[in-house]
């Protein structure tokens, strides 16, 4: 029982061995089965998958190709823009070379102008200052006269005449005179203009020189160095002070202080002169000299201005000498040999003292 319980069992062992075998062998065939048929399809699906690479490859590989085309396209298009920009700068820089070019050729034509207007400015300015260098080296070379000439005129005809011996309060000018900022002469304390020979005389020849002295720039109170003393002893001298003539009178008051001198021959005497003489009848007169009277080529006489009591003041006058005409008699009273002409000298023909 045992036994036979043994050997049913191992049947049924052997049985189920067997069986596993059978169906470890059928699953075996059928998974082998299974397994090829995947792997057919594996491998088709491989072989889609690498027709889908190469498909995409191809793709990509056009799209790179499309890219590459856009790339160069873009290039082109990068390299036409900037040929145009180039371009475009080539011109601007042309037109900026034009402009510069016109703008260069304007600012030397313009130089050109100015140097030219420089050279004409500078040519006149040149001009200017050599007419005014020779204007102003005429005035310092030219005498007294034209401005005595000038002076005389300012002054109306029939000022009252008046000579006294009141020396602290009149000196026989119009206005008081100022030398240096002092009081040099007094005019008439009743304000009239008064004036006598010596006194309207030494006023012309004063305001004469300060005139002058203005128009080549100098101080009016600069009489060749003068002092204030200096000035008051020339007219001391000019006004016959001492009553000697013959060293005191307007000739001697120019030289002595370098600014004028006599002229001894009565033909090269010229209107604006200064004359100082004597009548037979011991008087005497200073007059502003303008021209001699003349008979057949003779000096007879002379015509001036100045202050008289003949003509009641400041007038012009003719008078005569005491020489004699063909009938014997004396055309007038002035001694002739008792003439002192006087001429004031340009300021670069002042004398030292």
């Amino acid at each position: 029982m045992g036994q036979k319980k043994f050997k049913i069992t191992t049947m049924v062992i052997l049985i189920s061995f067997v069986l596993s075998i059978l169906t470890l062998t059928s699953y075996y065939i059928f998974a082998q089965k299974h397994e090829d048929s995947s792997l057919n399809d594996i491998a088709e699906i491989e072989d889609v998958e690498d027709e889908k690479e190469s498909i995409e490859e191809n793709l990509t590989d056009n799209e790179n190709i499309i890219d590459e085309i856009e790339s160069e396209e873009e290039a082109a298009d990068d390299i036409s823009r900037d040929e145009e920009a180039i371009s475009g700068i080539e011109e601007n820089v042309k037109n900026d070379e034009n402009k510069k070019d016109n703008k260069n050729e304007a600012n030397t034509k313009k130089t050109e102008e100015k140097d030219k207007a420089v050279e004409h400015n500078n040519s006149t300015d040149s001009i200017d200052s050599n007419k005014e260098n020779k204007e102003q080296e005429r005035l310092l070379n030219e005498t007294l006269n034209r401005y005595v000439l000038d002076m005389i005129k300012t002054y109306p005809i029939g000022t009252p005449y008046l000579l006294n011996t009141d020396y602290a309060n009149y000196n026989g000018v119009t206005t008081n005179l100022y030398y240096k900022d002092t009081l040099l002469l007094r005019a008439n304390p009743k304000g009239d203009r008064a004036s006598h020979c010596v006194g309207i005389t030494f006023e012309v020849f004063f305001k004469a020189m300060q005139e002058r002295n203005r128009a080549v720039g100098l101080s009016a109170d600069d009489l060749n160095g003068m002092n204030w003393d200096q000035l008051y002893d020339f007219v001391l001298t000019w006004y016959v002070a001492s009553s000697n003539k013959s060293t005191h009178n307007l000739t001697v008051a120019l030289e002595k202080y370098g600014v004028g001198r006599r002229i001894n021959n009565l033909e090269d005497a010229r209107a604006g002169d200064f004359i100082d003489f004597s009548r037979e009848n011991h008087t005497g007169h200073t007059v502003v000299f303008l021209n001699w009277i003349k008979d057949n080529e003779k000096i007879v006489g002379l015509r001036y201005w100045s202050s008289q009591k003949s003509t009641n003041g400041i007038n012009y006058r003719e008078e005569y000498f005491n020489i004699l005409n063909e009938d014997g008699k004396k055309y007038g009273n002035i001694i002739i040999d008792q003439v002192y002409i006087g001429r004031v000298s340009s300021i670069n023909s002042y004398k030292t003292y």
